[in-house]
């Protein structure tokens, strides 16, 4: 229970990631205000993106489309999640803020198009939606990625541990969060792309296994790992890891996956991929002085990824299951938080993290429904 005259909002978000494989939507209460701020998860939807994966995939993969195909597939994606959005919600039930990622069809810093028409949500819920959430940091020089470390500060951070969150994602990346309560903590926390992730071993699945993915690591559990296939994977991550970039268009290493159809068995091929990323993350997380991993993301759910990590890691692993939070839920919560944090005027990005000369106060861009706000007569707080 919050304070008496604590600040509350009921903010809904939502996440589609690299990997093009669904919308993740959540609500949650957040309490307080600015750096203050605790959320506290409500409920989480899971949605497959249907027909519009394919074209998305098409968008992302840069095959050539006409400006209203790209205005098309952008009001179908909006409506899509206005769509999750309202099965999650009670009926009728009102939210203070929604705040969307929006589909990533190129990252190329300083070029990145997270593809959504907020229009539908707005319409749909009368409040404000905020997204395009990378643009600022581009604008004051930043690589817009990663976007999440301050919020996974605040969703995670302890008086007495260290911790790094994992997002295994389409890309892998890596939140180090301090100690709840060490000076000036924020200027302290930590984010970087360690490598492809998700994009190598759902390839591997498409091509190999002709499935969409590789449920629960189920086929990877199965194989036995050859190590030339894992190595080769490992090097070329580790490029990737050393990089010092915001990894995104033409990093998915697609094309390295179709050059192996033939060297390993199915099976095998997927556990030999699991072994390379395994590599590549413990090896970067070995480097860091924390006293935690937390994993999260879809990659969270492949028992053989958890347990190849784990097993490759000098620190304690764990999922975020653990702290109340389902590893496919984690993004769209970070997405929630941020937007409190935009509406509150605190930047949502780190100059030591994305490299930005100045963080902007305000981020994102904002849909304002017809009346500029909630609907007369409806607030979220009616609804607690």
């Amino acid at each position: 229970m919050s304070p008496p005259g604590t600040r509350q909002r009921l903010v809904v978000g939502a996440m589609t990631g690299t990997s093009i494989d669904g919308i993740d939507v959540i609500v949650a209460h957040i309490d307080g205000q600015g750096l203050g701020i605790r959320a506290e998860l409500i409920k989480h939807l899971g949605r497959g993106l249907g027909p519009l994966a394919d074209d998305l995939r098409r968008a992302a993969q840069q095959a050539p489309m006409s400006a209203g195909q790209f205005a098309r597939l952008s009001l179908a994606l909006g409506e899509l999640h206005a769509s999750a959005i309202a099965e999650l919600l009670e009926p009728k039930q009102a939210v203070d803020l929604v705040t969307v990622h929006g589909q990533t069809i190129i990252h190329q810093p300083p070029i990145s198009w997270q593809l959504i028409d907020p229009m539908p949500i707005a319409r749909e819920f009368g409040c404000p939606v905020i997204y395009d959430l990378r643009q600022a940091d581009l604008a004051a020089g930043g690589q817009g990625a990663p976007i999440t470390p301050i919020a996974d500060w605040i969703l995670f951070r302890q008086a007495e541990r260290t911790r790094a969150i994992v997002n295994l994602g389409g890309f892998c990346n890596v939140t180090i969060i301090p100690r709840d309560g060490a000076p000036n903590a924020v200027a302290h926390i930590e984010g970087f792309d360690v490598c492809a992730c998700n994009h190598v071993l759902d390839a591997v699945a498409r091509e190999a296994l002709g499935e969409p993915f590789d449920e629960g690591g189920r086929a990877a559990l199965a194989g036995q790992p050859q190590p030339p296939i894992a190595d080769e994977l490992a090097n070329l991550l580790a490029k990737q890891a050393k990089s010092s970039r915001s990894l995104g268009t033409s990093d998915e290493l697609v094309s390295w996956v179709v050059s192996q159809r033939e060297r390993a068995a199915p099976q095998d091929l997927a556990a030999s991929v699991v072994d390379g990323i395994a590599s590549c993350i413990a090896q970067r997380l070995n480097t860091s002085a924390v006293d935690e991993v937390i994993l999260a993301g879809g990659g969270a759910l492949n028992e053989a990824l958890v347990k190849a990590i784990a097993a490759a890691s000098d620190i304690p692993v764990t999922t975020s299951d653990n702290f109340g939070i389902p590893p496919t839920a984690r993004e769209a919560l970070a997405i929630a938080v941020l937007g409190a944090l935009c509406a509150d005027g605190i930047p949502i990005t780190l100059p030591q993290v994305t490299g930005c000369s100045e963080p902007a106060p305000l981020a994102g861009r904002w849909c304002l429904p017809g009346n500029g706000g909630m609907p007369a007569g409806r607030t979220s707080e009616q609804n607690r």
